[in-house]
Parts: C-alpha cells; structure tokens; sequence
C-alpha cells in the first residue's frame, strides 16, 4: 500500500507560487510597511525578484532619491552621496564592502556591490 498522498506538500493559497507578479509587489510594499524599510527597498527587492516592470506599471513612479543618488546613513560621510565618495576615497568603500554589518544597510551596500561591479567590468 502506498502511502505518498500522505507525504505529498499542499500548495498553500497563500505560497509565492500561487501568486501572481502584481500579488507579490503588493505583498512586499506591504512587508516594507510594516518592518518600516526605506521605499527604495522595494524597489531593489523587485529588481532582485525579476519584478521591476510590475513594480513601474503599480507605482508608475521612479523611485524616491534613486535620481539623485544613495547617501551614507553611517560613519565619516554620513550625508554625503556614496558615488561622490567613491570618486575621491575608493580605498574606504572597497574596505566598507568586505564588511559583514553593511548587510544591513541596503540602500549603500547595493550601491557599493553596484559601483564595484561597473569598474570590474570596465577593467575588463
């Protein structure tokens, strides 16, 4: 007797799977809300999920500040834009990229791993 119904994983309604694009922007937007990210996290999440035209078509918005650019919330250049830093003390944020804790800063550690990326390939 075979007992592989017994085993077999159920497809929740509510699983990732069963939703649609449009349903998992508005599920994150909402999970933005409520942990209290910055409205740029939505948009790099999107960006990450393969979501970013759904993300355009519901908000139909660039995101706030992407314009004019990331700025540190930490350390020594608290304020100023990460791209400017970056011009003038290169050495300072390679060393913040090799750093755990920056994990926890979205906006600047995709920032940094993005400008880290654009010179490697420009090296190449």
């Amino acid at each position: 007797m075979a007992f592989g119904w017994l085993f077999k994983p159920k497809t929740k309604q509510n699983s990732c799977k069963a939703l649609s694009d449009v349903e998992k922007v508005k599920y994150l937007e909402k999970r933005r809300q409520y942990k209290g990210y910055k409205k740029q996290w939505l948009y790099y999440r999107c960006r990450e999920e393969g979501l970013l035209e759904t993300y355009h078509k519901l908000f139909d918005t660039e995101v706030e500040g992407q314009d004019s650019g990331t700025k540190f919330s930490f350390g020594k250049y608290r304020g100023e834009y990460v791209e400017a830093i970056w011009e003038f003390d290169k050495k300072y944020v390679n060393w913040l990229s090799q750093q755990d804790w920056l994990a926890q800063y979205l906006d600047e550690s995709d920032m940094i791993h993005e400008l880290l990326h654009l010179e490697e390939e420009n090296q190449n």
